[in-house]
């Protein structure tokens, strides 16, 4: 069924694992099967202890907002710790990670252009 700008709910779209992660669920809220052809949504959901190792995305830059629970993400060799309400912005062709440090969920949506999203691990 293609989305043509109605209201869609997160609740019925499909969970799937995340390659190379442990515990990391996503979906693909928004994408170019909705209709969106620049940009698209997903979002992510980590089990307390899920990690996804690090990795880059050539060509891709992304740009996150967390909703819940406490991450620490590595972009390149700097560690932050986020959680609700951060913003994050992660360039193309720099190398990060994400541990889930705390004792909840961690959910976290994440934009990035429409198209193929080329990953290459680098642990």
């Amino acid at each position: 069924m293609r989305f043509k700008g109605e209201v869609k709910k997160s609740d019925d779209v499909i969970m799937e694992d995340v390659p190379n992660s442990k515990g990391i669920k996503i979906q693909w809220l928004i994408s170019e099967e909705d209709g969106s052809e620049r940009i698209s949504m997903r979002k992510f959901t980590m089990e307390p202890g899920g990690d996804m190792k690090l990795h880059v995305h050539p060509d891709t830059e992304h740009v996150q907002y967390y909703l819940k629970g406490r991450v620490k993400l590595v972009i390149e060799s700097k560690e932050y710790h986020v959680g609700s309400g951060d913003c994050i912005f992660i360039p193309a062709g720099v190398k990060h990670k994400y541990v889930n440090t705390g004792d909840e969920k961690a959910v976290f949506l994440c934009m990035i252009p429409s198209g193929e999203v080329e990953t290459n691990m680098a642990e």
